[in-house]
């Protein structure tokens, strides 16, 4: 196993738009000298990223969509040890050696998810989580918390399902998409309660109810449930109900877009087949 002092790290950011480096100042608890980053920047011909730094690549993308960003992030990365990133974060002091002794300490697992607070320390969700992850508890890993051995996810030759995630047709659930293909692929998942990262508070649980959110969840349901994705979606929307995340009088309009995103969605898997 390699040592914690060569064991080497790459922050694996995925932005859009940017035409200088300036957004990774606030990111850092130190200077971002101090850290192996790959960027991948979304943007248009003639708008492209540079850098000027050694511990800086840059790759400029022309193509949109979160999913896509991180599959390319996936092939072009060279560490031992990658952490996903994206740009509005903030790392906690010493996050890097956090991460390195946990492979060390953990040498049987393949991927790690971390913990998320936000800037006041109060934690991104409740992270009662078993020390291994299952299938299930891969639901509650925030993309910016997972870090994983390159090597190992690149023999499984997995990546992010592009028709989820932001700017995908569906735009949630990516990451947990991505675990659970690593998860079925043998990989061995484990959960360290650590923060490594600070967000901005932003509850998930507070949009539950918003229509992308239910046509994400409806596809999702149907991915992995296939005709029983039509019960699950109904059982979901009684659940927004009692949480008072969408409305009674609501309740036919949520079905209607949960149901118009199963069927797209597999309008989408059978076009893949043809």
């Amino acid at each position: 196993m390699i040592s914690q002092d060569t064991l080497s790290l790459e922050i694996l950011i995925s932005t859009m738009k940017r035409s200088n480096l300036d957004f990774l100042k606030p990111m850092f608890p130190k200077d971002f000298g101090n850290y192996n980053i790959l960027i991948i920047n979304q943007t248009e011909k003639g708008q492209e990223l540079t850098s000027k730094y050694d511990n800086i690549r840059v790759v400029n993308s022309y193509e949109k969509g979160l999913s896509k960003s991180r599959n390319l992030a996936l092939k072009n990365t060279k560490a031992d040890i990658c952490l996903i990133a994206d740009d509005d974060i903030k790392y906690v002091e010493n996050f890097d050696n956090i991460i390195k002794n946990a492979f060390n300490t953990n040498k049987n697992f393949d991927v790690l998810t971390f913990m998320m607070s936000d800037f006041e320390g109060k934690l991104a969700k409740k992270y009662n989580l078993q020390k291994q992850h299952n299938y299930k508890s891969l639901v509650k890993a925030n993309s910016v918390t997972i870090a994983f051995k390159n090597h190992k996810v690149i023999e499984t030759k997995i990546k992010f399902d592009t028709n989820f995630g932001l700017g995908s047709i569906f735009e949630i659930a990516e990451e947990f998409i991505w675990l659970r293909s690593l998860y079925k692929a043998n990989l061995k998942i484990g959960f360290i309660p650590k923060v490594i990262v600070q967000h901005p508070y932003e509850s998930s649980g507070r949009f539950g109810g918003s229509d992308r959110v239910i046509a994400a969840r409806a596809a999702l349901f149907y991915k992995y449930s296939k005709r029983f994705a039509y019960l699950k979606l109904i059982r979901y929307l009684i659940l927004m109900l009692k949480k008072q995340q969408i409305k009674p009088n609501e309740f036919v309009k949520k079905h209607r877009i949960g149901y118009n995103a199963i069927n797209y969605y597999k309008i989408i898997l059978q076009s893949k087949k043809e």
